[in-house]
């Protein structure tokens, strides 16, 4: 009996991952719709997959130093919050030729970069970028920022199950 509870409390060990997204513009910007959009479609993609999250506030900055700062400050709670994966996302807009630069648009990300650290080691797992295709082929604009955050969710749960 005690062989048996003693395997079971073993192999219920789950994954925990952090994130943290960082709004890469000019720090004066309020954080964007599209980036409370992406934040919620990982809760929803790592959540369905089994997968304790939790995540820091969206944080605005231009500044590399700052990010760097944040970045580190984030990773460190989740450390001691006993994480075993921290995600560093880094969404880059552009709305320069914006018809709409308030609205939740793939045409106005420019692209979303991220790294996965593995926070037992400090070692790098994986990274990568992505940038949004065509918003053309989307009818509904939010169905579109939908399926990106979900490709990005899908590459950064790819890295984590190796």
């Amino acid at each position: 009996m005690i062989f048996a509870v003693s395997f079971c409390l073993a192999s219920a060990n789950a994954v925990s991952v952090a994130f943290q997204i960082m709004q890469h513009e000019d720090s004066k910007a309020d954080v964007r719709a599209a980036c409370y959009q992406m934040e919620s479609g990982f809760f929803d993609f790592f959540f369905d997959k089994g997968i304790i999250i939790s995540n820091s506030p969206v944080v605005v900055t231009d500044d590399a130093s700052e990010q760097e700062v944040v970045f580190n400050q984030s990773m460190m709670e989740a450390s001691q919050g006993g994480v075993k994966y921290f995600i560093e996302l880094v969404c880059e807009y552009d709305v320069s030729n914006s018809t709409n630069p308030e609205a939740t648009l793939l045409e106005n990300i420019k692209q979303v970069t991220w790294k996965v650290i593995d926070l037992k080691t400090d070692k790098v797992l994986g990274s990568g970028k992505k940038v949004p295709p065509a918003a053309k082929k989307y009818k509904n604009a939010d169905r579109g920022v939908n399926d990106f955050s979900f490709g990005i969710a899908v590459d950064i749960y790819n890295i984590i199950r190796r």
